[in-house]
C-alpha cells in the first residue's frame, strides 16, 4: 500500500466526529450557536439525535411569547405546556419574555385628549427603521397621556385573561427572569404568582408607568407593583407634561423607587418624551411633586448598576443628573446612557453637565457608556466644545463598550482611542450635526465628520480587542477610495460584527458653498441648473441631486460586493454579520428635512448579511436580507396611488377633448424628482416604472 494512502487513512481514522464528543462539549457548541446565530442552533439540532439532545437546554433556556388575543394566548400556552411535558423540559427554562398587546374589544378608555396621530412606535415601524435600529428608542412627537385607562383590578376580566400565563409561571421550577413588554398593565394575578411561587425571579418591566400620581396617593396596586421585591429593571416613558396638559411625575417617582422603595431595583431606563400638544402648556409652571408614600428624602440612597436617560434631555441635563445622584450612588454604576433616540438626534449632554461629571461625579465602575454630544451652539459658536468633550472621555476609567453620537471631531476621536481603545470590545461612532437653522439665529457651517481610511486603520491599531463596530462611511459613488475603506475593516482580527451607516448626505452644498462655487465640477451646463425648475434654492444644482442619487442607490449586488471585499481581506476571525444602513439621502445641510423623498426612499435600501457556519468541507452559507423592505414597498404603493389620483384629476380637468389616457406612469415621469433620476438611469426597453430601471454603481475594486 502506498505511504500516502496509509497516511490519509490514519488521518481519517482520527478525524473529529460530533458523535464522539462529550455531551458537555456539544451543549457548549449549542450555547455558542444560540448566542451568535439562533437559526444555526436549530440546524445543528437536525444533524443527529445526539445533536438534537444537546440543543434542548439552549432551545428552552429562554422562552418568548407573542401576545395577541385571549384565544391565541391560551392556544400557545397549551402547545408550549405539551411540548415541555413531552421533553420533560420545564426545569430547563430560566427566562420568559412576554411581548405584545392582549386585546379586549370595547375596553373602556379614559375620556380626554383625542388625537388622530399614530403613536411613536407605529411611526418607527412605518419608516422601516425598527428593523435597522433595533436597539434605538423612537422619540418622535406623538400622543402621550399619563392617565389613559383605569388601573387594572384583581380578579377583573382583564386580570383573569392572564391565567394561562399565571399557570405557566407556577409550573417553572427554576424561572430566574421574566421580561414583560406588553402595552397592558402588569396583571395582579401574575404579580401574586411571582411572589408566591417564584420569589427569586427578577422582573424586567419594560412598560412600567404610574397612572395615578396626580391623585395625591397612587392607587394601592400600583404601589404594590412598584415596591415588589421581584422588580429588578424598569423602562418608563414620561414627560414633564402630557398631551392633555397634566403634569407627569413618573421620573421623580422612579427616582424614589431607586432610592430604596423598590428594594431590588438595579436597572432603570427613562424615555423622556416631548408629547404632541404639550407645548401649548409650557407657560404654566409645574405643580410641586409631593413624593411617594413612605419615601423620606435623604434617608437612603440606592445602588443602580444601569441608568439610561434617553430622548429629550435638553431642558437641564446637569440638574437631571444631579437629581438622580441624590437617589442612587453613581460610584456603583456600570452602565450609563445619556441622550439618544430616533428623531431627537440633536439633543444631548451639554458643557455644564460635562463639567459637573468631571469635577464632582466620578464613575469608577463604569464599563458601558452611550452618550450623545451637543455643541450647544444654537446662537453662537462654542469654542469649548472639543475641550470639554475630550476632558469627559479622559476623566473616565477605560471602558469596554462605548457609543458616541452627535458632533465629532478628529481630536475627540484621538482622545477616545487613546484612553479607551485597548479595552474596547464594542465601539459605535455616529457623527451628526444639527440639520436645521442654517442662517438664523447664526450662520451654521458645521459639517459631520467623515471617516477616512486612515481613521479606520487608527481604530484597528488602537482597539486590538474590538469585536463589534458601528461607524458611518461617506459614500463616494463606489469609487476606489470608498472601496479602500471597506478593505481596511478586514485588518481587524477579532471583528465579528460590523454595522456601516452608508452616508449619502452632502452638507457642503449649503454649508461650504465657497468650496463649490467653481461650476467646473459639473461639465454639463444642465447639471449647473437648480435641481427644481421652480426652485428658489441657491445651493442645490441638478448635478448635486444626481450625485446624491448615485450614492443613495444600494442594491443587493453592491451589498454583496461590500461583504466580499471585507471578507477577502479579513484577518483572524471571520466576519459573522454585516449590517448596511443607507441614510442621509436628500440632506444638503440647508435645513430641509429631505429633498427628492419619493425616489430616495426607493433607492436607499438597507441590508443584513449573515454568515451561517457549516462544516469546513461544505463551506459557509451567506444569507442576504433587505431590512425595512415592507415599509419601503408600502411607501412605493402610496406614491403610485398618489400618481393614479393625480392622473385621474388631470383627465377630468384637461382643457382639450383628446381621447389620450393619462397614465400614472406618465405623471411620475413628468415630476422633477424622476427627471433628475432619468439623467442617471435612462428608461430600460419595455419598462413602465422607473423603480425597475436602476442599479447601484459597481464597486471599483
Amino acid at each position: 500500500m502506498p505511504a500516502s494512502v496509509s497516511i490519509d487513512t490514519a488521518i481519517n481514522s482520527v478525524k473529529p466526529n460530533l458523535h464522539t464528543l462529550p455531551s458537555e462539549t456539544l451543549q457548549q457548541i449549542a450555547v455558542y450557536l444560540d448566542d451568535s446565530h439562533r437559526p444555526s442552533l436549530f440546524a445543528f439540532g437536525l444533524a443527529s439525535k445526539i445533536c438534537h439532545g444537546a440543543t434542548i437546554p439552549s432551545v428552552f433556556h429562554h422562552i418568548r411569547l407573542k401576545i395577541g388575543t385571549c384565544e391565541a394566548l391560551q392556544r400557545d400556552i397549551d402547545t408550549l405546556v405539551k411540548s415541555l411535558a413531552r421533553r420533560e423540559s420545564a426545569g430547563l427554562i430560566r427566562g420568559l419574555s412576554i411581548k405584545g398587546h392582549l386585546q379586549f374589544p370595547g375596553k373602556r378608555k379614559i375620556e380626554g385628549y383625542k388625537s388622530c396621530s399614530p403613536d411613536r412606535h407605529s411611526l418607527f415601524m412605518a419608516r422601516g427603521v425598527e428593523e435597522i435600529l433595533s436597539d434605538e428608542e423612537p422619540c418622535s412627537q406623538a400622543p402621550h397621556v399619563v392617565y389613559d385607562e383605569p388601573v387594572i383590578k384583581r380578579s377583573s376580566k382583564e386580570d383573569l385573561a392572564w391565567l394561562p400565563v399565571v399557570g405557566l409561571v407556577k409550573s417553572l421550577p427554576h424561572l430566574a427572569k421574566l421580561v414583560y413588554d406588553c402595552r397592558n398593565q402588569f396583571p395582579p394575578s401574575l404579580l401574586d404568582a411571582l411572589h408566591a411561587y417564584q420569589p427569586q425571579c427578577k422582573l424586567y418591566h419594560l412598560t412600567f408607568r404610574f397612572r395615578t400620581l396626580l391623585w395625591g396617593t397612587p392607587y394601592p396596586y400600583e404601589m404594590a407593583l412598584a415596591t415588589s421585591p421581584c422588580l429588578y429593571s424598569v423602562k418608563v416613558e414620561c414627560s414633564e407634561r402630557d398631551s392633555q396638559g397634566d403634569d407627569d411625575f413618573n421620573q421623580e417617582a422612579v427616582m424614589e423607587l431607586a432610592a430604596g422603595l423598590a428594594p431590588n431595583l438595579k436597572e432603570v431606563v427613562i424615555v423622556n418624551l416631548y408629547p404632541e400638544n404639550s407645548r401649548r402648556y409650557d407657560a404654566r409652571p409645574r405643580d410641586f411633586w409631593k413624593g411617594l408614600p413612605g419615601f423620606i428624602a435623604g434617608q437612603s440612597v440606592g445602588s443602580l448598576t444601569s441608568l439610561s436617560l434617553l430622548g429629550y434631555v435638553h431642558r437641564d441635563p446637569r440638574r437631571m443628573l444631579q437629581e438622580w445622584a441624590k437617589h442612587t450612588e453613581f460610584t456603583q454604576m456600570r452602565h450609563l446612557t445619556f441622550g439618544g433616540g430616533y428623531e431627537c438626534e440633536h439633543v444631548g449632554i451639554d458643557d455644564d453637565a460635562i463639567r459637573w461629571i468631571v469635577e464632582d461625579c466620578p464613575f469608577p465602575q463604569l464599563k458601558v457608556l452611550h452618550i450623545r454630544l451637543d455643541r450647544q451652539d444654537y446662537r453662537a459658536d462654542n469654542p469649548y466644545f472639543i475641550i470639554n468633550a475630550c476632558t469627559l472621555f479622559t476623566s473616565l476609567e477605560p471602558l469596554e463598550q462605548l457609543s458616541v453620537s452627535g458632533p465629532l471631531e478628529p481630536k475627540i476621536l484621538d482622545t477616545i482611542l487613546d484612553r479607551h481603545g485597548q479595552t474596547l470590545t464594542k465601539l459605535i461612532l455616529r457623527p451628526m450635526e444639527n440639520e436645521y437653522s442654517v442662517e438664523l439665529p447664526r450662520v451654521r457651517r458645521e459639517i459631520p465628520m467623515t471617516f477616512t481610511k486612515e481613521h479606520i486603520l487608527q481604530i484597528h491599531a488602537q482597539c486590538p480587542a474590538l469585536e463589534e463596530l458601528a461607524v458611518s462611511i461617506k459614500r463616494t459613488k463606489s469609487d476606489a477610495l470608498e472601496a479602500e475603506i471597506y478593505k481596511s475593516f478586514g485588518r481587524m482580527a477579532r471583528l465579528r460584527s460590523l454595522f456601516l451607516i452608508l452616508d449619502a448626505s452632502n452638507f457642503s452644498v449649503a454649508r461650504a458653498p465657497q468650496d463649490l462655487e467653481d461650476n467646473s465640477i459639473f461639465v454639463d451646463p444642465v447639471d449647473r441648473e437648480p435641481w427644481r425648475s421652480w426652485s428658489s434654492d441657491k445651493y442645490i444644482k441638478k448635478g448635486h441631486a444626481q450625485e446624491m442619487l448615485m450614492n443613495c442607490a444600494v442594491d443587493e449586488a453592491l451589498a454583496r460586493s461590500i461583504w466580499k471585499i471585507i471578507c477577502q481581506h479579513k484577518a483572524g476571525q471571520k466576519l459573522e454579520t454585516l449590517k448596511l444602513w443607507t441614510d442621509g439621502g436628500g440632506k444638503f445641510g440647508d435645513g430641509v428635512y429631505q429633498h427628492i423623498p419619493k425616489v430616495i426612499k426607493n433607492l436607499s435600501r438597507s441590508w443584513l448579511i449573515e454568515r451561517i457556519a457549516r462544516d469546513h468541507d461544505d463551506g459557509d452559507i451567506v444569507t442576504v436580507r433587505e431590512l425595512g423592505q415592507q415599509a419601503r414597498e408600502a411607501h412605493d404603493q402610496q406614491v403610485k396611488d398618489g400618481n393614479k389620483r393625480l392622473a385621474e384629476y388631470e383627465m377630468r380637468n384637461r382643457e382639450d377633448d383628446g381621447d389620450d389616457v393619462i397614465e400614472p406612469e406618465a405623471v411620475a415621469e413628468a415630476s422633477d424628482e424622476v427627471q433628475v433620476f432619468r439623467r442617471v438611469w435612462p428608461r430600460k426597453e419595455g419598462s413602465k416604472d422607473w423603480r425597475n430601471d436602476w442599479s447601484s454603481l459597481p464597486l471599483q475594486v
